[in-house]
């Protein structure tokens, strides 16, 4: 999730939401960032020095702001500050997982980190800094393109979970692997649904997806910006329902995962910590999309 195009910007008006919403954020994916370094650090070839080494620190600098963000007070203040010091670490770790993500994709760098797994971890760092960015300026988005949003890039993490864990179980787990696979073709299925709802829903959304990505972040050119909606329909709270029985499904499954992986009564190159934070991502998903609910009823 990006901001595509310059938006009204407006003052901070609800402090309460914001240091709810900033602290929520800041303390689940936090964690998240840190573990990631420590995933790509691992699965990186010994002599890459610099590489392990630089994800090492970015690894430090997310659990310092781990810390810091359990232990920030309710106040404002101290609330943006720690923002804006987070988003200048998610600057450093995306742009270096674009780094690796570049050399990977161009056979300049070996290992055993799947490309997909560093464009997925990439994806969420920059949705970690866009919801902060959208917290400090206050900007508002509509109920229908918010849901979308949040229902599409969620399906698309669960999907490429199921997707990886079926990939890291040893093939001789045939059942889990079978299970773990149509996980992901249901996701997947739910995601292009997804997709369909957002072009009838948000049409300037896919209008906006036509223009070059070097006008991010810029004006709408003339012509552009006048196209209705988003609005609200009864499918869309029908969706976002589907969307919470898919990820309730593969949570209990990662559940049960992370209970063969501990207890060592499964085959697999999953270590327990990977396992708990692909639990940990659907059991925010389902906190973001009960969320979700809440708006579309309201």
């Amino acid at each position: 999730m990006i901001i595509r195009y310059k938006r009204e910007v407006r003052p901070i008006k609800d402090q309460t939401d914001f240091i709810k919403e900033s602290l929520r954020q800041n303390r689940f994916w936090t964690q998240i960032m840190s573990e990631h370094a420590l995933f790509i650090r691992e699965g990186l070839p010994c002599t890459e020095t610099a590489l392990i080494d630089e994800a090492r620190q970015l690894e430090q600098i997310f659990a310092n702001l781990k810390a810091r963000a359990d232990q920030t007070p309710n106040n404002q203040a101290a609330v943006l500050a720690l923002n804006q010091d987070v988003i200048k670490a998610l600057d450093r770790i995306i742009e270096f997982k674009t780094f690796v993500l570049k050399r990977m994709i161009t056979c300049r760098l070996g290992g055993f980190n799947y490309p997909l797994l560093i464009d997925h971890i990439r994806r969420e760092a920059i949705r970690f800094r866009a919801n902060l960015l959208k917290l400090n300026n206050n900007i508002q988005t509509p109920v229908a393109e918010m849901a979308l949003e949040e229902e599409i890039f969620w399906l698309r993490i669960m999907g490429d979970h199921a997707r990886f864990i079926a990939h890291l179980l040893d093939p001789s787990e045939r059942p889990l692997v079978q299970r773990a696979t149509q996980f992901g073709r249901n996701f997947e299925t739910l995601r292009l649904q997804g997709e369909d709802l957002q072009s009838m829903l948000v049409p300037q959304d896919y209008e906006n997806h036509l223009l070059p990505a070097a006008m991010m972040g810029e004006p709408l050119p003339p012509g552009f910006d006048n196209l209705k909606g988003p609005f609200v329909i009864p499918r869309l709270q029908r969706f976002n329902g589907e969307v919470v029985q898919a990820t309730m499904g593969i949570r209990d499954f990662k559940a049960v995962a992370l209970e063969l992986v501990e207890t060592c009564t499964v085959l697999s190159l999953i270590s327990p910590l990977l396992a708990s934070h692909v639990l940990r991502e659907a059991e925010m998903a389902l906190a973001d999309l009960g969320r979700i609910e809440q708006e579309l009823k309201g």
